[in-house]
């Protein structure tokens, strides 16, 4: 009897952990979206400051190379 109890335990364990982890998974899937949004996001704005950074390079070697023209 007590091995009846215990794979009733153990049965009931499992199909817990995969309840628990199924709902995990569809939380999971629902958050995407929104997160993807977000990265994508983020990734413009990194993408603008990356240009910005650029062209502050770019005009500082151009005023550079100017000023040792003018010499």
């Amino acid at each position: 009897m007590s091995v009846n109890v215990f794979s009733f335990l153990v049965t009931l364990t499992a199909l817990y952990m995969i309840y628990t982890l199924g709902i995990k998974w569809l939380e999971a899937r629902r958050r995407r979206p929104e997160e993807a949004e977000r990265i994508e996001t983020d990734l413009k704005d990194l993408r603008e400051r990356v240009e910005t950074l650029e062209r502050i390079v770019t005009d500082q070697r151009e005023t550079l190379r100017q000023k040792f023209d003018e010499l």
